[in-house]
């Protein structure tokens, strides 16, 4: 087992995750990343000196096993499927915590939400549980904790994450909801929709957006099912109006009261619902899972309101990166607001102009950023935007054109990595370039 040759391919957070879990088991291994950074080449000593680090178009992987793949790295990669088909074999650092878990675990996915969901369950469970395991596309990765005393397990899961997943069971499962992304990854959206419900392939419960319930097929000991209106039904959740006061419920059991949420918008009353509806299915004591909730302030660079200055609200949407996200972040704001639409980045391959209508019915003014500026102008040409270089001059546009009553959102609808690490860094710049232009 030991003479093996393993390959990690991407030395991203997962990678390193990798080094250490094969490390830790006294494992030769190697690694494949382009433009191998300082930062990088330094933390793979602190792990293990001497390791070889080649580019994938310079490693034609002969002779290789294992390899030990990073979520971001294509598995149809040339080098990664010819070594596929020549015998090795692909392993993912989720694949092997599954393996290994003696706790159940609760995998999120979906195009949107993701994040919030999985830290509203992380911290609704957090009164039944003692040692929950926050892990995933979110926070440290799986293999730091492979041999830890857990509880539970709340994971994340991206589409590129749920690729080499196969047999893996979740206790329980949910697909929040689905719109295009990653168009660059798949060849269409077929393929993209069907790798994120294949997360209810092997599970035990499955949590069910009704709005989606055509789309998946599967036998499931438990379901629950979610979503806007009211369902009759044990292990329905959903919500009712009454009086101008809109409420979520349980079949017809009133649960908590839209307004007592700190977390606002449609989406979020159906992230709440999703995560009411997975600790019933866990069989938790639904009254403390509602008090957690109701105190949410939601995670950064999701609806974050950064200022308000003189009647113009600036909020920092930063992690809506795709269209889907995009839409529930104006259609969160635009009953109240006169919106000024930041938007822009890495496309991803996906066209703009399906949703030119519904931005211009929502938005008072468009500004665009990023790489594809002449794609989105053409696609938006009927919400007449303008392009600019740097997010503080987009900043400085809305905030010039705007009155109060208004609101100034960032929310991109794509990825920031043609400027930026990631969403992350493009809300902080966005935030800094917002106290620049009101100081």
């Amino acid at each position: 087992m030991s003479e093996a040759r393993r390959v990690i391919a991407g030395l991203g957070k997962t990678g390193l995750s990798y080094a250490r879990f094969l490390t830790a088991k006294n494992l030769e291994f190697e690694v494949l990343e382009d433009n191998l950074s300082e930062e990088q080449r330094a933390r793979l000593n602190e792990v293990k000196k001497g390791v070889k680090v080649s580019s994938f178009s310079d490693n034609r992987l002969e002779g290789v096993s294992e390899i030990y793949l990073s979520p971001g790295v294509p598995k149809l990669k040339k080098c990664i499927d010819q070594a596929v088909k020549d015998g090795a074999q692909i392993l993912s650092d989720i694949k092997i915590f599954f393996d290994s878990a003696k706790c159940p675990v609760v995998a999120i996915t979906g195009t949107n939400g993701k994040s919030t969901v999985s830290e509203l369950v992380s911290l609704s469970l957090s009164y039944h549980y003692k040692n929950i395991l926050l892990a995933g596309n979110i926070g440290e990765p799986v293999l730091d904790h492979i041999h830890s005393n857990l509880d539970l397990a709340v994971l994340e899961l991206s589409s590129f994450q749920l690729e080499n997943l196969y047999g893996a069971s979740p206790e329980v499962a949910v697909v929040l909801n689905l719109s295009p992304d990653h168009m660059d990854r798949y060849d269409d959206l077929g393929s993209y929709f069907s790798t994120k419900l294949s997360i209810y392939d092997n599970c035990k419960k499955g949590v069910i957006n009704r709005t989606l319930s055509k789309k998946i097929k599967g036998s499931f000991n438990e379901v629950a099912t979610f979503g806007l209106g009211e369902t009759a039904g044990l292990g329905n959740f959903g919500t009712v109006t009454r009086h101008n006061e809109t409420f979520l419920v349980h079949d017809s059991e009133v649960l908590l009261k839209e307004s007592e949420l700190k977390i606002k918008g449609s989406h979020n009353l159906e992230n709440a619902l999703a995560t009411i509806a997975i600790a019933w299915l866990l069989g938790v004591d639904l009254v403390s899972v509602v008090e957690t909730i109701k105190d949410f302030r939601g995670l950064p660079h999701r609806g974050e309101v950064v200022a308000d200055e003189s009647g113009v609200m600036f909020v920092n949407d930063s992690k809506a990166t795709n269209q889907g996200a995009l839409l529930a972040s104006l259609k969160s704001h635009s009953k109240n607001y006169g919106i000024h639409l930041i938007l822009g980045g890495e496309t991803k391959g996906v066209s703009f102009s399906p949703l030119a209508e519904k931005i211009k019915l929502s938005v008072k003014s468009v500004c665009i950023i990023g790489r594809n500026p002449q794609q989105l102008k053409s696609e938006l040409s009927g919400c007449s935007p303008k392009s600019f270089t740097t997010l503080k001059d987009a900043v400085h546009e809305c905030y010039k054109n705007s009155k109060a009553g208004d609101l100034v959102l960032l929310a991109p609808g794509c990825a920031s990595t043609d400027q930026y690490e990631n969403f992350e860094e493009r809300g902080q710049i966005f935030k800094k370039a917002v106290l620049e232009v009101l100081s």
